[in-house]
């Protein structure tokens, strides 16, 4: 006989549901009735006891109506790969000119070891050495040609004229003894594309701009003349110089550019036709220019340079040609020859202790009675006689050290105290008491005092 029994299997969350399962009795079963029917179907449904699997089976349903269908989640994008590393510009910023050596925007050479390269001048631009063809006067004389990194013609094609030095006058008489002058000019590509020059719209703006060089002229003892730029961009204290504008009179446009001289521009009538600015005689220019960075190496390779802050050096730029790109000018201005004379001062104690302060050390009375009735066409001149001769006086020569003497016998000034040293100006310095401009003698001792350059400084700031 088969029967069919069955239990009802509950679900916590799920729907109740009825399992039926076989019972077959035997002979067996036959004898012990229902009885053994009865306990064995009890047993059955004894969870574990007789049919552990059954449970197990209903606990899978259960789990398995609990499934949800798995989705794999999308895969993740592929990471953007990194931008190469962009070094930015060390400095940004506007300048007059800068080494085209540099990428675009950047204005200075930035090395971790504070290394500067040793560049030629052409890398800032064109340059050319002018010189007066005579005597400067209040009515101009033009600048002769006497050498540069192109030609004449294409200086003047690029100003579109000429250019000429005046000495300012006060009524009918002109205001200094100039003899003739002599300017370094230097013409930048600022028509690049380089978005660090100046825009023409912003000289208004401007009393001073910035450069990365300036430049200067050394008279060589054979009559030639050199030219040699000092890179600014690691001094900020000579970053600058003064922006000029020149003012139209009449046809021309001038620029008064201080210390008794104007720069004057004159148009010239056919551009194309222009041949160039004259060759002046008499002077020629040593090959070679280039920029040097301010060291002390620098300053053995060109036998005690000047330094920019003692340059008479500017930007014009014409506002009524805006056509005309700004220009820079380094003049060197030599005076009329003049014989020396004054009596000195006699001297007690350490004679330069005085140049730190007041009006500085006066000239000693043994250097004057060398030097008094010589005549000198050139102040730089007098400047290194001076220096031979004191070295040469014995009570002023036992107050220096040898090297002192050895520099000073070469006719270059001794360098001053660390705490008397005005940026790269390391050396005593001769002041006129009365400025030329003004009338002062040039060679008058009684008008020249010894100053170191921090009180020089400070005495030019007081005029």
């Amino acid at each position: 006989m088969v029967l069919l029994f069955g239990f009802v299997q509950s679900n916590r969350k799920g729907p109740t549901s009825i399992i039926q399962y076989p019972f077959i009795e035997s002979p067996a079963h036959q004898s012990g009735g229902l009885l053994y029917g009865s306990r064995a179907l009890e047993g059955l449904l004894l969870p574990g006891v007789l049919c552990p699997g059954i449970e197990a089976r209903a606990r899978a349903v259960e789990l398995k109506s609990r499934e949800v269908p798995y989705t794999p989640a999308p895969p993740r994008p592929s990471p953007k790969p990194a931008p190469p590393p962009t070094l930015q510009p060390p400095t940004k910023g506007c300048v007059f000119a800068k080494s085209c050596t540099l990428p675009n925007g950047v204005i200075e050479h930035k090395n971790p070891n504070g290394f500067v390269p040793l560049e030629s001048l052409t890398e800032y631009g064109a340059y050319a050495v002018l010189g007066t063809v005579g005597e400067i006067t209040s009515a101009g004389t033009p600048l002769g040609w006497v050498g540069g990194s192109g030609s004449a013609a294409s200086v003047v094609t690029r100003l579109g004229g000429s250019l000429a030095l005046a000495a300012t006058s006060t009524g009918s008489a002109v205001a200094a003894p100039f003899l003739v002058g002599s300017a370094a000019l230097l013409m930048p590509n600022t028509t690049s594309s380089d978005s660090a020059f100046y825009k023409s719209e912003q000289y208004a703006q401007l009393s001073q701009g910035n450069t990365q060089v300036r430049m200067n002229l050394k008279y060589l003892d054979d009559g030639a003349v050199s030219v040699y730029g000092f890179y600014t961009g690691n001094q900020p204290d000579w970053r600058q110089v003064p922006v000029i504008a020149a003012v139209r009179r009449g046809e021309q446009l001038v620029a008064d550019v201080g210390n008794g001289l104007e720069v004057i521009w004159t148009p010239a009538v056919d551009t194309g036709a222009v041949l160039g600015i004259p060759a002046l005689e008499g002077m020629t220019l040593k090959p070679g220019a280039w920029v040097f960075p301010a060291t002390e190496q620098t300053d053995r390779i060109l036998e005690n340079p000047e330094h920019p802050p003692q340059y008479q050096d500017f930007i014009i730029w014409f506002p009524t040609q805006p056509q005309i790109a700004p220009i820079y000018l380094s003049l060197s201005v030599r005076y009329t020859p003049g014989v020396v004379s004054g009596a000195g001062e006699d001297m007690s104690a350490i004679w330069l202790d005085h140049a730190s302060s007041g009006m500085g050390a006066p000239i000693p009375t043994a250097v004057v009675d060398v030097l008094r009735g010589r005549t000198y066409s050139r102040f730089d001149s007098f400047r290194r006689a001076f220096w031979r001769e004191v070295s040469r006086v014995p009570e002023l020569a036992d107050q220096f050290n040898v090297r002192v003497l050895q520099k000073a016998q070469k006719g270059n000034a001794p360098l001053v105290d660390f705490f008397d040293k005005a940026g790269k100006r390391q050396r005593y310095e001769l002041h006129h008491l009365t400025r030329i401009v003004d009338g002062g003698s040039v060679y008058d001792v009684d008008n020249i005092r010894v100053n170191t350059p921090k009180n020089h400084i400070a005495l030019h700031e007081q005029e």
